[in-house]
């Protein structure tokens, strides 16, 4: 009797990444998928008119990036708590669970 192989990351196929890239298309995001040797891959940019715009993207294995701009000079603290919330947002986690500084 053989010990059955543990299961490979589950994979998003070219369907499953076409319905997100509408989904984000539809929520006024532009997208743009693609399909290389390395693999499938969606990128979601939010533009508003005369700002930088931010950037979802994420893989066909799951891997996912959130990418936003801050103009120089911001004050550490709002960077901070943008972060922080982001964080939050994809995590779940609540406000008070995150470890406390220092």
């Amino acid at each position: 009797m053989t010990e059955p192989a543990p299961a490979g990351p589950a994979q998003y196929d070219a369907e499953r990444m076409r319905a997100m890239a509408a989904e984000l298309t539809a929520h006024g995001l532009t997208t743009h998928l693609t399909d290389s040797r390395a693999g499938l891959d969606l990128t979601a940019t939010l533009s508003p008119s005369g700002q930088h715009g931010a950037e979802f993207w994420i893989d066909e294995e799951g891997y996912a990036e959130l990418r936003y701009w801050y103009r120089p000079g911001t004050p550490p603290a709002q960077v901070t708590a943008t972060a922080l919330r982001a964080l939050r947002a994809v995590t779940g986690i609540a406000p008070d669970s995150l470890p406390s500084p220092g």
